[in-house]
């Protein structure tokens, strides 16, 4: 086999794989994608590891990510601590969900691998009073 059919096999196990050489190695960011499938602004907030909250609003329909830049090789991060305001009434109830976070290329939802993007909708049976994180 030539050094050339050789080289394009890799590439096709490499993109059979899902990711490049090149991909896994330059994942910047732990991310994961929230999208809101409800008629709702919805407010959510998170923290990473003792850091103060960041308190964001995300419109019906939009989609927003929760990314950390890593700081070195170890490409690792602090705990994330994400709410979400489930009450959909004028009171407020925060809730913590946990959102295991995969390595990206990019602080975006683009490229946010799949398994780490989850849905935000209305609690079954609540009458839409209530929201709900799932996993996408």
């Amino acid at each position: 086999m030539s050094g050339v059919k050789i080289a394009l096999a890799a590439a096709a196990l490499l993109v059979g794989l899902g990711t490049s050489g090149a991909e896994a190695q330059n994942t910047t960011h732990g991310c994961a994608c929230i999208h809101n499938n409800t008629k709702a602004t919805i407010s959510y907030r998170y923290k990473w590891g003792e850091q103060a909250w960041q308190n964001f609003k995300l419109q019906p329909a939009y989609q927003s990510w929760v990314c950390w830049k890593y700081a070195d090789a170890a490409k690792s991060s602090p705990a994330l601590t994400f709410q979400l305001d489930i009450d959909m009434t004028k009171g407020s109830a925060w809730t913590t969900f946990n959102l295991p976070r995969m390595q990206a290329t990019a602080a975006t939802c683009e490229a946010t691998p799949k398994g780490a993007h989850y849905d935000i909708s209305y609690r079954p049976n609540t009458n839409n009073q209530f929201i709900q994180v799932t996993h996408r």
